[in-house]
């Protein structure tokens, strides 16, 4: 019984065969019980029948009638027939002798009986014989109504004491289960959790193994432990193979981004060197143009990057939202009336300052702005809402679009640097990163919610108190 299933199926049949037992008992008991309970049914009759006796016999004594005699005889029968039908219960209830002591002093109460109704009077000592036969025959059935009325008072007492061994049985297989699931299946999972945990902080520590246990759980920790042991002896190439993959990943984003730009400003210039003196003032002007949009691109690229990997003290001030908005938008204007993006804002009066750095603040609402509108090509409706927010003591700002929306399974990654969903040249794969960095350095925090097709909406949380 190694295994931890094995174990379950053990006491799985125990617990089934507690409760069949149980249940046989309960029903033997509520058939017996019910069989004594017809019998007391009768023996009451019997002894109902014996008082019924005695009672016209007193009367026929004290009044002489011959209707009282004829109820006597009429009982006696009854009494008589009862008696010769319930011989075996009674026999069973008290013993032969005085069953016997019954039996006769009902057979000499009948003859005495059949004497008097050959006589019209009766001698003093026959009435007294009677009496006498009749006080046996009442003692005999009060005894016997007695004796079943104790033995179902037994039956009773089983019945509510029986449940206590059961009962006393079921809290020690229940004792005995918890104790062996906390010494096979809690402590040693616990113990997988644990080192689980120290294994995705890089800590790779092998569980002790329970000497002379085999089951699921234990086999569970021997394949936890190989593969720890596998993970070990290769850890210093995986390091190495993370460290190349960041490294690759980081400068292909940035060699990407550089070389278009870098390319356009190199073909200008060989424009200039070669036709600049066949050139007229306003193209040579244009080229000039091209050359410093080109070298602001890459300008842009190399800000973005510093913004992300930034090392500078922030600075942060107390300052109006609906100020800080109202620049944005201004900033923004010209970009928004190109793509036909109509701009709505919806900033709740009387909102407490916030302490923000102003600047990066601003820088993380003009990506998220830029994203929007760059998202809706054929233009649409950009809503900022700011209001506070009702489940925290925080201001929230909800950024909504009707654009084209983003799959659910990018979700999770829209946020790492460089990770982009724009056509190549549109965009770095930074604004983002760099804006989740910004809420993070303020103590918030940032969202998204998205449905392809109908739009996005990225939500702002920010602290009153940074």
């Amino acid at each position: 019984m190694q295994t931890i299933r094995s174990r379950l199926i053990i006491i799985l049949i125990v617990c089934f065969s507690f409760i069949v037992v149980l249940t046989g008992l309960h029903y033997y008991n509520i058939f017996v019980l019910q069989k004594k309970l017809l019998l007391i049914e009768k023996f009451d009759d019997f002894n109902s029948d014996i008082l019924e006796l005695r009672r016209y016999e007193k009367n026929y004594f004290l009044t002489g009638k011959p209707t009282h005699f004829e109820q006597m005889d009429h009982y006696l029968s009854k009494t008589e027939n009862s008696f010769l039908k319930l011989e075996k219960e009674m026999k069973g209830i008290l013993n032969a002798i005085e069953y016997d002591q019954c039996a006769v002093a009902l057979k000499e109460y009948h003859k005495i009986l059949k004497n008097k109704e050959k006589t019209d009077n009766a001698g003093f000592s026959d009435v007294e014989n009677l009496r006498a036969r009749g006080m046996i025959l009442t003692t005999f059935g009060e005894k016997l109504l007695k004796e079943k009325q104790i033995r179902i008072a037994r039956v009773f007492r089983q019945m509510l004491i029986m449940p206590l061994p059961f009962s006393a049985g079921f809290i020690f297989l229940m004792i005995f289960i918890m104790q062996m699931i906390r010494k096979d299946v809690l402590k040693p999972l616990s113990s997988l959790k644990t080192a689980a945990e120290n294994a995705s902080k890089g800590i790779l520590n092998p569980i002790e193994r329970i000497i002379g246990k085999n089951n699921e759980v234990c086999q569970c920790i021997a394949a936890f432990n190989k593969m720890v042991v596998e993970i070990d002896a290769g850890q210093e190439q995986l390091l190495q193979s993370r460290k190349l993959a960041s490294i690759g990943t980081f400068t292909s984003g940035i060699a990407h981004e550089l070389n278009n730009p870098i390319n356009n400003i190199s073909l200008i210039v060989d424009s200039l060197i070669e036709d600049g003196d066949s050139l007229s003032p306003e193209e040579s002007m244009k080229l000039y143009n091209d050359l410093m949009d080109q070298a602001e691109r890459s300008s842009e690229i190399v800000k973005n990057l510093l913004e992300f990997s930034r090392a500078d003290q922030d600075h942060f001030e107390d300052i109006s939202m609906e100020e800080m908005i109202k620049k944005t938008e201004r900033l923004l204007k010209n970009e928004l009336n190109i793509k036909r993006v109509n701009f709505h804002t919806r900033i709740q009066e009387n909102l407490p300052k916030v302490r923000i750095d102003k600047g990066r603040l601003q820088q993380a609402l003009v990506n998220l702005l830029l994203n929007s509108i760059q998202a809706m090509p054929d233009g649409g409706e950009l809503t900022l809402t700011v209001e506070p927010d009702p489940e925290s003591d925080n201001i929230r700002m909800d950024i909504r679009d009707t654009g084209t929306g983003i799959p659910r399974e990018q979700l999770d990654s829209i946020f790492d640097p460089f990770f982009t969903t724009k056509k190549e040249g549109e965009g770095t794969g930074l604004g983002l990163s760099v804006t989740y960095n910004i809420i993070q350095r303020h103590n918030g925090r940032i969202t998204v919610e998205s449905t392809v097709g109908r739009g996005t909406c990225f939500s702002i949380f920010l602290p009153v108190k940074v």
